[in-house]
């Protein structure tokens, strides 16, 4: 029996010695350009729902003031999105980034289709309660980076650092060292650590239970007409 065993092996390895090796030498790309007729079975039943997601895309919600960009320190993009997600929240501050937002908003009517192609992301609004240490991180983030959207604050930074001007929405003063939490709504994307934004890692998220575009439209289609402005909510300043 072992000696048919080796036997086997020895045939095994002698194939696979024996098998010829190939080299690729060059090799040569071509696009094959596909022709084949519409198949009208399937056009008929796509056209249906095609048409029913083009009448919802095209759905005018409301009528903006003035087109809105992003940008930094701040933008009329930024501050509109993040001023309106405090509505739907109990939080201090709103915290997004300015990669996020996929497009600007146009002046004149404002349709479901653009909020999609605005947040294309099945991003959620979150609520993450930071101390002292995770919110100065945070601080210290947006000001190195020259400003990403946030609302519910006031920064002046200059190179020698920043000082936090305002927090609204406080009913009481939020003093730290008494192990206040300052609660900061932001998209789930961001806080599992998104784009570099580490101080809101392991921290314990609470669900708003609206998703961060689904805000968007509801605020436009609750809204005749909708406007932003820039109020110098971070500020650049010389040395002081």
């Amino acid at each position: 029996m072992k000696l048919k065993n080796y036997t086997l092996y020895i045939v095994a390895i002698f194939i696979i010695a024996c098998s010829p090796s190939y080299n690729l030498q060059s090799h040569h790309d071509e696009v094959i350009e596909v022709q084949a007729p519409v198949d009208s079975t399937v056009l008929a039943i796509i056209t249906p729902y095609q048409n029913g997601i083009e009448s919802q895309m095209n759905e005018v919600l409301c009528v903006s003031e003035m087109e809105m960009n992003k940008g930094k320190p701040e933008s009329l993009l930024g501050n509109f999105v993040t001023d309106l997600c405090l509505n739907y929240a109990d939080a201090h501050v709103c915290v997004m980034n300015t990669g996020g937002l996929r497009s600007s908003l146009p002046k004149g009517n404002i349709t479901r289709g653009d909020i999609y192609t605005l947040m294309p992301f099945e991003n959620e609004l979150v609520v993450l309660e930071l101390d002292i240490e995770s919110f100065k991180g945070l601080v210290d983030y947006i000001t190195k980076r020259g400003g990403e959207p946030f609302s519910g604050m006031t920064l002046k930074a200059s190179s020698k650092g920043y000082d936090i001007e305002e927090v609204s929405r406080m009913e009481d003063y939020l003093d730290f060292n008494k192990g206040n939490k300052i609660r900061v709504l932001t998209s789930d994307y961001l806080a599992n650590g998104g784009d570099k934004m580490w101080f809101f890692k392991d921290k314990e998220q609470n669900k708003v239970g609206i998703k961060l575009r689904d805000a968007i439209i509801d605020h436009c289609s609750k809204s005749d007409t909708i406007s932003s402005k820039l109020d110098n909510r971070l500020i650049f300043t010389e040395n002081e």
